[in-house]
């Protein structure tokens, strides 16, 4: 009953999550080229279901538990990946993973309690800076000819590439920052929730 259209492309998006990973650590540049291009039609699935459950009322509980999962099970994903090729520093990979568990964490115990928790305006912006950031790095990943990258936030021969990687950089801290402010404040919205729970 509950699996409408945005719910199977959101089932779509959890599935090629994996898939994106597996073709993302392997070094060959068609591999990469094709991890990029499975980024994007995940991506096109996020911007997809939610048009069309705006567009035609397609709005289940299913559905707002599937979506904000597929999205974060995307942007881990993908995170984890690369810094394992050494383009995502440990720092930023811990701060967005750690609020991403304790978010998840929260929602889990208070949807096991009957009540739904929904994600907020601010979660949905850091969501759209993480996958700018990501979709950028993946393409400084497909454009790049050697292993290695510069320094964090440098560009050292002015190249093309390194002016693709900056943009990534300075979006993965916006994205960082994003992910700490809309995580405090989602258990702090959620205080009431989150106190009646505990006790």
């Amino acid at each position: 009953m509950g699996l409408n259209w945005p719910n199977r492309l959101s089932i779509l998006r959890i599935l090629l999550s994996p898939v994106f990973m597996v073709l993302l650590l392997d070094d060959r540049k068609g591999f990469r080229l094709a991890a990029f291009a499975v980024f994007c039609m995940a991506s096109l699935t996020d911007l997809y279901d939610g048009y069309l459950a705006r567009k035609y009322g397609w709005v289940t509980n299913l559905g707002k538990f599937l979506d904000p999962l597929a999205d974060k099970l995307l942007v881990v994903l993908a995170l984890i990946g690369l810094n394992q090729i050494d383009l995502v520093p440990a720092w930023a990979l811990y701060l967005i993973v750690g609020r991403e568990l304790m978010v998840t964490g929260l929602r889990s115990i208070a949807a096991y309690a009957g009540v739904l928790i929904m994600p907020s305006r601010m979660g949905k912006y850091k969501t759209s800076v993480q996958m700018t950031s990501i979709f950028l790095y993946l393409l400084y990943s497909v454009m790049r000819e050697e292993h290695g990258r510069p320094g964090f936030l440098e560009i050292s021969g002015g190249s093309g590439n390194d002016g693709v990687l900056f943009a990534a950089d300075a979006a993965l801290i916006s994205a960082v920052l994003l992910a700490v402010v809309s995580g405090m404040d989602y258990f702090w919205r959620n205080r009431t929730i989150l106190k009646r729970l505990l006790l």
